[in-house]
């Protein structure tokens, strides 16, 4: 029997650590290695842009956290990816979506740091502050995380490659949900939808910690921080399997916040449930189709 102590030591992996790095692996087609992405106060990391094949542009850009477990399962934590380049191959086969670029940033040591949202944290009592700092090294880092993707990397993108005008998409799970969903409220005038796939909602550690005072910090970011839709889209999602059994309460939470701000289910918003699914890229992949179509059908 798996103990306790090993589920939760996986989990934390999933969390906080970066994906495996191989020396050598082969990226699939339409994958192109950019510079690494630098920015003042963070640990430089690497960037994939994978481009449909036959496509020349201009395309939607949807940036991706934790690029390493997006492509090609030589890289990917578990050897499993979410499969990004198949899903929207088959997408716009169908002429569900218009073909998307991808460009998959990757994690590195600092990724609790990095996807941690201050405006979430903020608005806990100091006590639990503390114990936030505490598990993810120190303050945290995603201001700057996000700030560098507004003003470093998407400007770099559209200078290289035929990108579509307008706002751009950002997508994630876990931690990369929590910081898919900042930076849609911090910079709304580059980021123009979010999905945030098992969304880490509990903030400070693997099983809920002052779950009552999380939940009211949530409902206070969506009513402050994030505010009405203004033409924006949002994906929330979660299973009920592993640490995703835990979110359903702050996704209610979350639900009724946006719900008051005035975001509308099926117009600009989806929130589900995926019951039997759990905290991993083989869940997340399963249900990518849906994501991407609420994220992408209807654009030019």
């Amino acid at each position: 029997m798996i103990s306790r102590r090993a589920v939760l030591a996986g989990a934390a992996a999933t969390l906080a650590l970066p994906g495996a790095r191989p020396a050598r692996a082969a990226m699939p087609p339409g994958v192109i290695r950019l510079p690494d992405l630098e920015a003042p106060g963070l640990l430089p990391r690497r960037v994939d842009l994978w481009v449909p094949p036959g496509q020349t542009g201009p395309l939607p850009l949807l940036i991706m956290h934790d690029g390493q477990n997006l492509l090609d399962p030589a890289l990917a934590y578990g050897g499993t990816t979410w499969g990004v380049a198949e899903t929207v191959n088959k997408l716009v086969a169908a002429a569900t979506i218009p073909p998307v670029m991808v460009a998959g940033v990757w994690n590195t040591a600092q990724r609790w740091a990095d996807y941690a949202p201050a405006a979430m944290l903020d608005r806990l009592p100091a006590a639990i502050r503390a114990q936030a700092a505490a598990v993810i090294g120190g303050p945290a880092l995603q201001p700057r995380y996000s700030d560098a993707l507004a003003d470093r990397l998407v400007p770099q993108l559209r200078q290289r490659f035929a990108i579509a005008p307008g706002k751009v998409a950002i997508a994630g799970s876990s931690m990369g949900g929590l910081v898919s969903l900042a930076s849609l409220a911090q910079r709304p005038d580059v980021f123009g939808a979010a999905a945030c796939l098992s969304t880490h909602w509990p903030l400070i550690g693997l099983e809920p910690v002052a779950p009552e005072a999380v939940q009211a910090a949530i409902a206070g970011f969506i009513a402050d921080a994030l505010g009405p839709p203004r033409g924006r889209r949002l994906w929330l999602d979660h299973g009920d399997q592993g640490l995703d059994q835990h979110y359903a309460p702050y996704q209610s939470v979350a639900d009724a916040a946006l719900a008051r701000a005035g975001w509308q289910p099926g117009v600009d918003l989806v929130s589900r449930r995926f019951p039997g699914t759990g905290h991993n890229e083989a869940s997340w992949a399963a249900r990518l189709a849906l994501t991407f179509t609420f994220l992408f059908k209807g654009l030019a």
